[in-house]
């Protein structure tokens, strides 16, 4: 299958146009059947397809019209056309729906072709106005081809078949009818030669006349055409909007502090404009005026990548919220964990770290105005004797220390890393443990809480208070020794440091309770 899209208008070049793709079609004799879905219709169009359309008549192909007249666009001097060409032509009126599409479909026994847009048959939808279609071409054994095309074609049967109640052939009378009923316009005559109308017929623009080439001269081959590339211009419709957007962005300067223009920037017109400043800044043969250049250096534009202004702007905020928190005497952390305010603070530090341990070394000028504002990364450092320093001053000037919570420091981030250690620190850590909580601090993952397994046995051979004899219930009846079983349930690695102390007939008891035991 070959496609291609097809684009047209928003240059000045118009060989490419859809009305040159569809007087090509036209022209090849391999499609004999033609059939046009088109919502409006102009005879100046029909002029332009004219010699085309005549050819297919003259070799016997069929050619079939089904047309609008939705918004009295289509004329009665079009239609007389289409008379003339001896053409078979349809007209779709519905009183509930617009009939909208722009289909035009070439078959044949060994190729069919389907282009399908947003081109009416007008002169502008053909050749001018800024349109869009995509053309499929394909063989009669290309399944995704005849897949598509089954599709339309029975989308369009009430039409294809003539079974619609909102269709009308096209004829003399039924033209009168119309024009009665002013369902459609009549095309007003220029004294230069032309059927003309303001809103259909002609181009936009002051004294723009714009040219139609060759036509027909298209060929669909499996070799890919160059695609053609956008060509940067200095128009005079550019230079006379400059000092507009300019002033625009000079706005956007002012609320953002920047002129990066984000690719999703909802004024996506300055987005463009932006876009084209820094392009033929850097083209190598267009030459930027001077006075434009001197009010975009007058702002600060950035000329290079904008990622990397933008990079800024994300480094400034973060240096802004770090200085907030250093004022708020926050006890800032360089982890994943730590957020000040709902910011992630902490992954902003790590991020800047670990981009100074890279080789080559990263970010160092953001780390110095980090260490500048007064955050210190060697109160952050995770070597094994910082962590243990850090661990033993808090601990020697906690007033009131929470024993559980500095065993579960000791045990995941110290003692791991016990091999590693001075003698000396860790016997400084084994005499401020000693000092605060009255035992010694063993170099092993013991629990250091007291065994509670008689306390626990009393419970559940307790008739008056625990008269179904479980080994759990409540923390109503079991009081504070409820957690300390709890956590034997959840834990395994818990429940083997006391399972010992049950007989066999316990331990059923506990396995049928869920307590973890082989």
């Amino acid at each position: 299958m070959i496609t291609e899209f097809i684009g047209q208008g928003l240059t000045d070049e118009t060989e490419d146009t859809l009305g040159n793709y569809l007087c090509s079609s036209l022209k090849e004799e391999v499609f004999t059947e033609v059939t046009f879905f088109s919502a409006f219709m102009r005879s100046q169009s029909l002029r332009e397809l004219k010699p085309f359309i005549q050819k297919a008549k003259s070799e016997g192909r069929k050619l079939t019209f089904f047309v609008g007249i939705d918004e009295r666009i289509t004329s009665k001097e079009a239609l007389e056309m289409l008379l003339d060409f001896e053409i078979e032509a349809y007209i779709y009126n519905s009183n509930n729906y617009i009939y909208h599409p722009k289909v035009y479909l070439f078959e044949g026994e060994l190729r069919n072709r389907i282009i399908v847009g947003s081109s009416n048959l007008t002169k502008t939808g053909l050749f001018f106005n800024v349109e869009c279609s995509v053309l499929l071409d394909f063989t009669g054994s290309d399944k995704t081809g005849l897949k598509v095309l089954n599709q339309l074609k029975d989308y369009f049967s009430p039409l294809l078949d003539f079974t619609s109640d909102n269709l009308d052939k096209v004829t003399p009378e039924h033209i009168q009818k119309l024009l009665d009923e002013d369902k459609i316009s009549v095309e007003k005559f220029d004294p230069e030669g032309d059927y003309t109308s303001k809103t259909h017929d002609k181009p936009k623009g002051k004294f723009k006349k714009p040219k139609i080439g060759e036509l027909g001269n298209i060929e669909i081959t499996e070799n890919d055409k160059p695609t053609k590339r956008y060509e940067l211009k200095i128009t005079e419709e550019y230079l006379e909007k400059w000092d507009e957007m300019f002033e625009r962005m000079k706005a956007f300067k002012e609320k953002y502090n920047k002129t990066t223009v984000p690719r999703d920037f909802h004024d996506r017109t300055l987005y463009g404009w932006f876009r084209k400043q820094k392009d033929i800044y850097n083209h190598p043969t267009l030459k930027m005026p001077d006075e434009h250049l001197e009010k975009l250096e007058s702002i600060e534009f950035h000329f290079e990548d904008g990622h990397l202004e933008n990079y800024r702007q994300i480094e400034l905020n973060w240096l802004r919220i770090l200085k907030e928190a250093i004022a708020d005497k926050e006890d800032i952390r360089a982890n994943h964990r730590y957020k000040y305010k709902g910011e992630t603070l902490g992954t902003f530090l790590v991020g800047v770290k670990q981009a100074n341990n890279e080789t080559p070394k990263r970010k160092l000028e953001l780390r110095k105005e980090i260490e500048e504002l007064g955050f210190d990364y060697k109160e952050n450092s995770r070597k094994p004797e910082h962590v243990t320093q850090r661990f033993i001053d808090k601990l020697i000037n906690d007033e009131n220390p929470h024993k559980m919570s500095y065993q579960n420091h000791f045990n995941s981030r110290i003692l791991p890393k016990k091999d590693i250690l001075p003698a000396e620190m860790k016997k400084e850590l084994e005499e401020v443990w000693e000092l605060q909580f009255n035992e010694p601090r063993p170099w092993s993952k013991g629990t250091l809480d007291n065994d509670r397994t008689e306390e626990w046995k009393s419970f559940r051979y307790d008739k008056a208070n625990n008269p179904e004899g479980k080994w759990i219930t409540g923390e109503s009846s079991m009081g504070k020794l409820y957690n300390w079983v709890y956590h034997k349930r959840k834990s395994k690695s818990k429940m083997d440091l006391v399972v010992d102390n049950f007989n066999d007939q316990e331990k059923q008891e506990l396995k049928n309770e869920g307590f973890p035991i082989d």
